[in-house]
């Protein structure tokens, strides 16, 4: 095959990604599809399992659907400095919740753009449909992001190709135009008839994707950048916003509580025993993390929520240890009440 016979797709392995990279590689190019990991669109309960020092590989998901195409797969990681860089001061702004979509999508396809350049691929395609997401997926947006990455004429949208601009492969008569689809909207029954048409019967459900878009992580992030206090944002603050019951006290002071072993576990390695943490000492229950200097005065009552979440919540009085380094302090409480907490 000659170098214009290879194109790099965006592989998620939902089934807008499965139709689009089906559709190329039934017009006959080889497919390499890039998997990206941002840091928040990883199953958390994989993520959470393995800990915050994960090495990260697709999961087996994504590559049992890639090899069902035939699609090489390329992992790649993005989340580092980079991506919080765009959550933290995103150019075009957030979304519903803590997702900068615009700015994600123009680095994503940045990368893919070196992918395409290094493969001498003809161009990037994406599974994206005109009009189906509200940030990231009008015309303008579409527009912008090709535009911002530097693809101008080699990012093709396979499933709304003919309700866009053609590209420059389509032009030449690389890729044919006729072959393509007109996809629009936020229905999902075409997608679905045109995958019985093209015998793909694996594929997820949709919804779900990156956490950053979840109302709950919005309202954390957003009450972690109220409480900086002028401090930037980073990637140990990100990754405790992903597990475990938040509150904030009236003082200000942020408590992080495990709500099972894996979430203790996960918490406990990431904050590398730097917080205070508080344990009830005679029935197993969450474990909870101070992150910052609270104020000492504050610890009973620390230690009463502690003992709320725990097998010992309906006792008079139980004893909880506060722990930083070499230093423990025990306190006998009695666990708050749930409206109190409230």
């Amino acid at each position: 095959m000659s170098s214009k016979d290879k194109v790099v797709g965006m592989f998620s392995g939902g089934l807008d990604s499965l139709l689009a990279h089906r559709i190329m590689a039934l017009e006959g190019f080889e497919v390499v599809g890039v998997h990206f990991y941002t840091g928040f669109n990883e199953d958390l309960g994989r993520e959470i399992a393995s800990g915050p020092r994960w090495k990260w590989t697709p999961s087996p998901q994504v590559a049992e659907a890639a090899g069902r195409l035939g699609v090489r797969l390329l992992p790649i990681d993005v989340s580092g400095d980079d991506y919080l860089e765009i959550i933290s001061n995103p150019r075009y702004g957030h979304g519903s919740a803590a997702n900068p979509c615009l700015d994600c999508r123009i680095l994503l396809m940045k990368k893919a753009k070196e992918v395409m350049e290094a493969e001498g691929a003809a161009l990037v395609f994406t599974g994206e449909v005109l009009g189906q997401r509200p940030m990231s997926q009008l015309r303008q947006s579409l527009d912008l992001v090709m535009k911002r990455s530097g693809l101008e004429g080699r990012l093709l949208r396979p499933l709304s190709a003919r309700l866009l601009a053609p590209t420059i492969p389509e032009m030449e008569g690389t890729v044919n135009r006729e072959n393509l689809f007109a996809f629009s909207g936020r229905s999902r029954k075409p997608q679905r008839e045109l995958a019985a048409r093209l015998d793909i019967t694996e594929y997820p459900p949709s919804g779900g994707g990156c956490h950053l878009t979840d109302e709950g992580f919005g309202r954390k992030y957003d009450d972690l950048l109220a409480h900086l206090e002028g401090d930037a944002v980073t990637l140990r603050d990100m990754n405790s916003l992903k597990t475990g019951r938040h509150l904030r006290l009236s003082g200000g002071i942020k408590i992080i509580l495990g709500r099972d072993e894996r979430e203790n576990a996960y918490l406990e390695e990431l904050f590398e025993g730097r917080v205070w943490t508080f344990n009830a000492c005679d029935a197993p229950g969450a474990t909870a993390f101070v992150p910052g200097d609270p104020n000492r005065d504050e610890f009973p009552r620390i230690a009463a929520i502690t003992a709320r979440y725990g097998k010992a919540r309906e006792r008079d009085s139980v004893r909880v240890l506060a722990r930083l380094g070499d230093e423990a302090i025990e306190f006998t409480v009695r666990p708050a009440k749930q409206e109190e907490i409230e």
